[in-house]
């Protein structure tokens, strides 16, 4: 595993979380916000939103994916549990 991966794989899981409002979509900006903080971060680590990018591909693209994912398994979790 690279920096950059490790790097991404621990940002992400300690800065994206699931949306708040389940049932809409976080809003374009807001998840263009996180893939700026992402790069932001990734510089001051000493990465490059081009080494980034070539471990994840585009950074909206993952987030917006990451996101998504997370939603659909929050749902579940919610609808086990009884809520």
């Amino acid at each position: 595993m690279t920096a950059a991966r490790e790097f991404v794989d621990f940002w992400f899981t300690n800065s994206v979380h699931p949306d708040e409002q389940l049932s809409a979509r976080r809003r374009r900006g807001s998840v263009q916000e996180l893939a700026d903080k992402l790069v932001v971060a990734a510089s001051g680590q000493g990465l490059t939103r081009e080494q980034i990018e070539a471990e994840i591909g585009d950074i909206y693209a993952y987030i917006r994916t990451g996101i998504d994912f997370q939603n659909v398994t929050e749902t579940a979790r919610l609808k086990l549990n009884g809520q």
